[in-house]
């Protein structure tokens, strides 16, 4: 179990949004929780791999080439007037 105490204009809009969807504020308090967490640790993995002493890098050509899709046609620049 959690308490959390909210500013009140943050407050009045999780209420505001919980009427609005007839969903309950604790609803949207564990999404929004779920989803700074999920953020907050692909920015960790990221931050790690950039931190080993001999990180892989792949050129856009070999990410696609690796994921095995087709990489999308460049849209072609518009030539200036």
């Amino acid at each position: 179990m959690l308490a959390v105490r909210l500013d009140q204009k943050t407050e009045t809009r999780l209420d505001q949004l919980a009427k609005e969807t007839h969903r309950t504020k604790s609803y949207f308090v564990k999404r929004a929780i779920t989803s700074f967490l999920d953020e907050m640790e692909d920015k960790l993995i990221a931050v790690a791999r950039l931190e080993q002493e001999n990180p892989t890098f792949l050129t856009s050509d070999e990410l696609w080439r690796d994921l095995g899709w087709d990489k999308p046609a460049e849209k072609s620049k518009k030539q200036s007037k």
